[in-house]
């Protein structure tokens, strides 16, 4: 289960004049990665003769289709046909929609831009209307010039000091309980418009033509609403041609984006003058299918088995169960194994839950687990990263609820204190003194925990050497003894420094050891040489990384013993119950949310980087088979 899907590699030969028929063919089929290859005695590849003429027609109606798109307010969800490649390249150059609807668009562009200018000036005339009776054409005379705009009435009285002060001759009127004043002046002054601005007095910019505010208005009015007029005329007129023509051009786009792809696949090739030659990779249970694809052409084509070793590097096609989905995604998004390695989806689908429950290690927390991956699923259905977070944590809610049985932990409290609380309410939940069992205390057996998770690491790590030696077997049994030596070197240190350090063994056991130690470190030195010595100390490092999954758990714990101490409802409590159970309830959602995303980062971790580095070595390429978009599978 955990190798690679099994992959062949073929070569195809095949008459010139048959070529269009046999890569529809395997188009359709969707089984063989076509690659680029150089083939001696051949011509390198070109597309096939019609790929111009595709292509034209494509930029054509891909034009028309962005055009057309533009008037859709609400998008069908239809299967596209498929159309055989002459009649798709007839039907394309019968359309000749595209003069017209860029005139209408381009018109449609000049009569919004026409509306647009039309409401900006009604609005200005709009403020104009307090001087109703005023024809602003008369105003400007040959020496007297105005202007008109707005400003607060009470900064009038602050204007006309300014205007006293600098000129002449000049009238100020404003409406009563209009912001709009109107200045007359003449037009020798200078430097009217600063003494306005000075004064708090906004400009308005009089439309063209304005008489009367009123008649303006009319006009203005009437112009607008024949713009509009015309711009409605338009979009009916946009919305019946896109109606007649959007699925027959998503159709024609479509057949013709197809036909590139088959006609272009062909610069892959090797031609001479008759005869294309073309190689590819296949899932070895496929090779039949193609077998009888290529049968079908009789004697006009050819299938043969291509025989390769190391040097060459298959594409990665991953076989997992379904329930190991999320943890694939992982594999496929930290470097796809390469085709001779193992895949490591199912040992993280074992191993990521396992040890983010370590971290995690509550009961209730374990329910909470699944309640917030459920609605956190709901909220992003469509993100591929969140569907497999989410189905992570779903696991994790599991191994959550066994460690939490372990550690005798229930929402921060152990099932004894859990018990009192609900007999405090009334609920005959109470055992015998002490409780059921004894769990082990993260807080009060924290050396153990420690102990505990360092030798879950160095299992852990022993077991992706174990996964490293099988790897390297097959093309290098000096890696492979590499990795058999770092398993030595695992053993041979944990006996040396639970006898000589921690006294938890006889001292024979260390000398043990030590032995085994210096024997694999001597091993080390003849497969990896000096380098593979001088990271015996890094494997150190590696295992005591797992002593995080005590002391974040052990955090978790703390928060939660908090959160207990103070917001524990209890009937002592009386009317503080109103704030406390939802603060109770609150705080460990908050809690198990923090302790699940922290313990996915960490477990994450230890999974893809210090035991995946132990046997993945990775640079896998993903099978990319030539097949129509919709029927890709892998």
């Amino acid at each position: 289960m955990m190798r690679t899907v099994e992959m062949q590699k073929v070569r195809i030969f095949a008459l010139r004049r048959v070529l269009p028929g046999l890569i529809a063919s395997l188009h359709r089929s969707g089984l063989l990665e076509i690659n680029q290859e150089d083939f001696k005695g051949f011509e390198g590849g070109r597309p096939l003769e019609f790929y111009n003429v595709v292509s034209e027609q494509l930029v054509r109606l891909r034009a028309i289709n962005a055009m057309l798109e533009k008037t859709i307010s609400i998008r069908k969800k239809t299967e596209p046909k498929m159309l055989e490649v002459n009649e798709a390249l007839r039907l394309s150059k019968e359309i000749g929609i595209e003069e017209k609807l860029k005139a209408l668009n381009s018109e449609a562009g000049v009569r919004e831009t026409e509306a647009n200018r039309l409401r900006n000036q009604l609005t200005v005339v709009g403020k104009m209307l307090p001087f109703t009776g005023i024809d602003f054409s008369k105003l400007e005379t040959r020496t007297v010039s105005f202007r008109i705009g707005e400003i607060a009435p009470e900064k009038l009285t602050f204007l006309k000091e300014i205007l006293d002060r600098e000129l002449s001759i000049y009238n100020l009127a404003q409406p009563s309980g209009s912001k709009t004043a109107l200045v007359l002046f003449q037009k020798t002054e200078k430097n009217v418009d600063q003494m306005l601005a000075s004064g708090g007095f906004t400009p308005l910019e009089v439309p063209a033509g304005t008489t009367t505010p009123i008649q303006t208005k009319k006009n203005l009015e009437s112009a607008l609403s024949a713009a509009e007029s015309r711009m409605g005329e338009i979009r009916a007129e946009l919305s019946s041609i896109t109606d007649s023509n959007i699925e027959k051009v998503k159709d024609l786009i479509y057949s013709l984006e197809i036909e590139a792809d088959r006609a272009e696949i062909a610069s892959r090739f090797g031609f001479s003058r008759s005869v294309a030659v073309f190689e590819g990779w296949i899932k070895k249970k496929d090779v039949p299918a193609i077998s009888e694809i290529v049968a079908k052409f009789g004697n006009d084509a050819m299938l043969s088995d291509i025989s390769f070793g190391h040097e060459e590097m298959p594409p990665t096609v991953l076989r997992n169960p379904k329930p190991a989905a999320p943890f694939e995604w992982v594999t496929k998004n930290y470097s796809l194994p390469n085709y001779y390695e193992l895949d490591p989806s199912i040992l993280y689908m074992i191993f990521i839950p396992l040890l983010l429950g370590m971290i995690v290690g509550d009961f209730i927390y374990g329910i909470f687990a699944f309640g917030i991956a459920l609605w956190l699923a709901k909220k992003f259905q469509k993100s591929e990263t969140m569907s497999a977070v989410t189905k992570m944590w779903l696991y994790t809610g599991f191994t959550s609820m066994f460690f939490g049985i372990v550690f005798d932990e229930w929402c921060g409290f152990h099932h004894a204190e859990l018990f009192e609380l609900l007999h405090e309410w009334g609920l005959p939940l109470i055992g015998p003194e002490g409780g059921l069992y004894h769990g082990l205390s993260r807080l009060n057996q924290l050396p153990l925990l420690l102990g505990i998770t360092i030798l879950v690491g160095i299992v852990h790590l022993g077991i992706g050497f174990v996964l490293g030696a099988i790897n390297e077997w097959g093309h290098s049994k000096k890696h492979a003894a590499a990795k058999i030596a770092w398993i030595g070197v695992e053993i041979g240190g944990t006996l040396a420094v639970a006898a000589m350090v921690l006294n938890l063994l006889p001292a024979a056991y260390g000398t043990v050891g030590l032995v085994i130690l210096g024997i694999s470190v001597v091993a080390l030195f003849i497969t990896e040489g000096i380098i593979g010595v001088l990271e015996v100390p890094g494997l150190m490092g590696n295992v005591l990384s797992y002593a995080r999954i005590a002391v974040i758990g052990v955090v978790g714990v703390v928060i939660a013993e908090i959160i207990n101490e103070f917001f524990a409802p209890k009937p002592s409590m009386g009317f503080y119950l109103i704030i406390a159970v939802p603060l109770f309830i609150l705080f460990h959602l908050a809690n198990t949310f923090i302790a699940i995303f922290e313990a996915l980062i960490q477990g994450g971790r230890l999974n893809v980087i210090e035991f995946r580095m132990k046997f993945l070595k990775g640079g896998g390429r993903g099978f990319s088979p030539f097949a129509l978009r919709s029927e890709v599978k892998h």
